[in-house]
């Protein structure tokens, strides 16, 4: 009885496999060229890149793998003790994480730049495919690519039984038996199972890889390769995003191209959008759209915030609003949130406001009133940079003490610099505007 699933005992794989599988040697070849191509353009050791084999084997791909790619993470996966025990030995002075587990257990979130997966899926089932592939999917880095290799079958039962016979001719010229090479056939969908070509890249299409591609076919092994998108489209504009390990959730990174309407989906794959990596990249001067149900984003007069209101996230009010007010509880404002809206005249950030990041209100260049709260502590680096017009008055609701204990960045000049109104109370809100006193 065998220790894996292959034809073969651990011990014997190397010696056999060369004997059933014809060109074996160049899907490594292959594989890596496509590794090469997709990360470096064919440059050897550009970048780190974390690797995960599943069904690996005896692990030759990791052999191979090491001696022409720079690997910041090596993981080694296969249901069977035996195979990895020879891997282990082939490999016993990398730094390499070995696991016994099959694709269908894997449990890794946005971890992998590459998952490589060698002869080994066309063991399961339909359904344990299925879920082998999403497993993938959801192991690899946004932008990462999934290759695998397998057994397919033809789309006729004429073409199986010539792609059959080939293999056992190619099999007796190997070496073998003609007892071993039938043995081997009847193997055909009682102890693996092949799919055909097109359902392998519908599989693919239906988990949600963006791209998914043959890259090799001889007598019954095809190759594929699948890329994870980092991005959803909105109109003819594509989102980018990223995963951050340690919040595990996705960031919204910068969009390429325009929108009217960004929207901001509660989840990608599965996973939470929690926030943005970069706000200034998502000041459009256009509408956000999120979900009522949406647990880290709601939006009130087109302005963006967190979904307990503590943070303002974006601006993008209409241009003919000269007036805004913060609304009370916020106690963050995000960098990059009002940049450039000069449309603005008169600004009240509320009582309660304690930190205001990098550029908030730069370049918003016809303010000519604003109210600073006395809870403020923090004014980051370049937040009212290019603001305001010579006619600009500044209002703070604490005293000249409290003012010089706010941590002013590099920058804001053109508020420090005012005539300071202090323990001024909040502004009253009337038809035509504020009343600042």
């Amino acid at each position: 009885m065998n220790d894996n699933k292959s034809a073969f005992n651990a011990s014997q794989y190397d010696d056999n496999i060369r004997k059933v599988i014809p060109l074996y040697d160049e899907i490594y070849n292959q594989i890596l060229d496509i590794i090469h191509t997709h990360y470096a353009q064919g440059e050897k050791y550009k970048i780190p890149l974390s690797i995960l084999d599943t069904g690996c084997g005896s692990g030759t791909f990791a052999v191979r793998a090491y001696e022409e790619l720079n690997i910041s993470e090596m993981v080694l996966c296969d249901p069977s003790e035996k195979m990895l025990s020879d891997a282990e030995t082939k490999l016993k002075d990398k730094n390499c994480i070995f696991r016994c587990i099959g694709s269908e257990n894997l449990d890794y979130t946005e971890k992998f730049n590459i998952i490589v997966a060698i002869q080994s899926h066309h063991y399961f089932s339909r359904e344990m495919r299925e879920r082998a592939v999403m497993n993938c999917f959801k192991a690899l880095k946004s932008g990462g690519i999934f290759i695998y290799t397998e057994n397919t079958a033809p789309f006729s039962e004429t073409g199986k039984n010539i792609v059959l016979k080939r293999v056992e001719n190619f099999g007796v010229n190997a070496g073998r038996s003609r007892e071993e090479v039938f043995a081997h056939s009847a193997r055909y969908n009682t102890e693996y199972f092949p799919i055909n070509v097109s359902e392998h890249l519908e599989l693919l299409r239906q988990t949600g890889f963006e791209t998914s591609e043959i890259f090799w076919h001889s007598y019954m092994q095809s190759g594929f390769y699948a890329v994870k998108p980092n991005y959803y489209t909105v109109g003819t504009a594509k989102v980018y995003y990223e995963y951050d390990e340690d919040e595990q959730g996705y960031f919204l990174e910068y969009i390429d191209g325009k929108t009217d309407n960004l929207i901001i989906p509660d989840q990608i794959n599965g996973i939470d959008v929690k926030g943005f990596s970069d706000t200034e990249e998502f000041v459009i001067g256009n509408k956000f759209t999120v979900s009522e149900d949406n647990k880290y984003f709601k939006v009130v007069d087109n302005v963006l915030f967190s979904r307990d209101g503590t943070e303002l996230y974006i601006y993008t009010c209409e241009k003919k609003n000269e007036n805004y007010i913060i609304p009370s509880g916020v106690k963050i404002i995000n960098p990059d949130a009002f940049n450039s809206s000069n449309h603005l005249k008169n600004i009240v950030i509320s009582e309660g406001v304690t930190h205001i990041y990098q550029y908030a209100f730069a370049c918003c260049k016809n303010v000519e009133k604003i109210y600073l709260p006395s809870t403020l502590e923090l004014v980051s680096l370049k937040t009212f940079y290019f603001f305001g017009t010579d006619k600009l008055q500044v209002f703070y609701g604490g005293t000249p003490e409290q003012w010089q204990k706010i941590d002013f960045g590099f920058g804001n000049f053109e508020v420090i610099n005012k005539d300071i109104h202090y323990n001024s109370p909040v502004p009253d809100i009337e038809e035509n505007g504020f009343i600042f006193r």
